[in-house]
């Protein structure tokens, strides 16, 4: 049996050794699976693609299976793009809003001409119907002033023999 060997080492000749920490993900971007956070540049691609999805009409799942296998991101995360999305869409269309209903009421006074013109009087009147509630013709306070008053009053045919 060979002899055995023992090295003793103090604290001031361990100080001299560096020890190397174990790298794990915390500290450590190369072992991350996507490299870290997204930039901004590509969350607002992301939040653009999920906008056009919203503007195809298909489901909330669909949009967010379809947003995540694209990106390659977590169903979570394209959810919360998609609301970012559903965000854009409600300003632009409150921004579009009083612009949509100069044009709506354009073309159905447009409209309304050509079916005057061509004999159309049922499409004429529904035409008229709905520009009239467009303007707050039929709404519930007008409505409720424009409703008629009934008054009954009996008269006791007893006390008049």
């Amino acid at each position: 049996m060979g002899a055995q060997q023992f090295v003793t080492v103090t604290v001031d000749d361990s100080a001299q050794e560096k020890v190397d920490k174990p790298t794990t993900v915390a500290n450590d971007e190369s072992k991350r699976w996507r490299g870290g956070r997204s930039t901004q540049a590509r969350m607002d691609e992301r939040v653009n693609f999920a906008y056009s999805l919203l503007l195809e009409g298909n489901t909330r799942r669909a949009n967010a299976e379809l947003v995540a296998s694209r990106f390659n991101i977590s169903i979570r995360t394209a959810h919360d793009d998609i609301s970012k999305a559903m965000e854009l869409l409600k300003k632009e269309r409150l921004e579009d809003r009083t612009e949509m209903l100069n044009i709506i009421t354009a073309s159905r006074l447009a409209v309304l001409k050509k079916a005057i013109r061509k004999g159309n009087y049922q499409v004429a009147c529904h035409l008229l119907d709905s520009l009239g509630r467009a303007a707050g013709e039929l709404t519930q306070e007008v409505a409720s002033q424009q409703a008629p008053q009934l008054q009954i009053t009996i008269d006791d045919r007893r006390k008049a023999e």
